[in-house]
This record gives structure tokens, sequence and C-alpha cells, in this order.
């Protein structure tokens, strides 16, 4: 991996399900960018991905990486994760970027209403990465064909 500057999110991913089992991300239904509600007054399932790339003169002190959900006009929805990590430095890397990564596999947010929504990620208070989706009300999955009418 390329040394860096600074730290960077290298990605943010919405998912059905994520999970991080040694070392290695594991997603299903990853990458969304629109959810149907059925109700808007309850919490929605969901999955966050992410990893922090961490350049070797930014390891062996802690950060902080803060997950939130805001709507289209800046106003927070009730969802907010708080992650302190910190990178070591093994002497086989010599002084390379290391990859920090999270899986939130059984998160769920309150979307108070139909419209766009961003998930933002910031460490150390700057917002480095957004992924924005959008909410609508879910369509009622399809009854039996009218009498008469066949089956497709």
């Amino acid at each position: 991996m390329e040394p860096i500057e600074r730290i960077e999110v290298d990605y943010l991913l919405l998912a059905d399900r994520a999970e991080m089992v040694n070392g290695k991300l594991y997603a299903m239904g990853a990458a969304w960018d629109r959810v149907g509600v059925a109700d808007f007054t309850k919490p929605i399932p969901l999955s966050i991905a992410t990893a922090v790339l961490v350049p070797w003169s930014a390891t062996n002190r802690q950060h902080q990486l803060i997950l939130t959900i805001r709507d289209a006009d800046g106003v927070a929805a009730d969802f907010r994760v708080e992650w302190n990590f910190a990178a070591g430095r093994p002497a086989f890397l010599n002084g390379e970027t290391q990859r920090m990564m999270l899986a939130i596999p059984d998160a769920s947010v309150v979307l108070p209403h139909p419209g766009n929504f961003v998930l933002a990620a910031a460490v150390d208070g700057e917002e480095l990465k957004a992924v924005r989706f959008s909410a609508q009300p879910a369509q009622p999955p399809p009854g039996p064909p009218p009498p008469g009418v066949p089956p497709r």
C-alpha cells in the first residue's frame, strides 16, 4: 500500500449485512443507495462497513471515528457511532500505511421521513467521507393476481 500523508476514509458502505472476520470484510447487499421503509416511526435495520487509512506518521496515537446520519437539510437523525482506535507500529510494516476496518452488523436508525439522507464519517473532528442514500415508502409485496388473471 502506498504511503499517504494524512488519515483518509478508504470506504464507507451501507449494507444489508456486514461483518469483519479475521481482518476480512464479509458483506451481503452492500453499497445500496435506496431503501424502502414500511413505517417511518420505526427503526430500520442496516449494517455499515468502513475502513480508515492511517499513515505511519499518525500511528501510535488515539483517533476517533464518528458516524452520523443526517437528512438533505442537515438535520441529524438519531444515529451516532463513535469508535476510538490506534494503529500501532509493527516492525514488519516499516513505515507503511495501515488500514483499520470496522463493521457494524446490527445497527438501526429511525429515518423520520421519506427523502435523501447522508451517512457521514468524520475522523478526529473532520468529515472525510459521505455516502448519500434515499428512503422511500416501501412498496407492498405483490399479492396474488385478481380472479381470472393467470399468474406470471
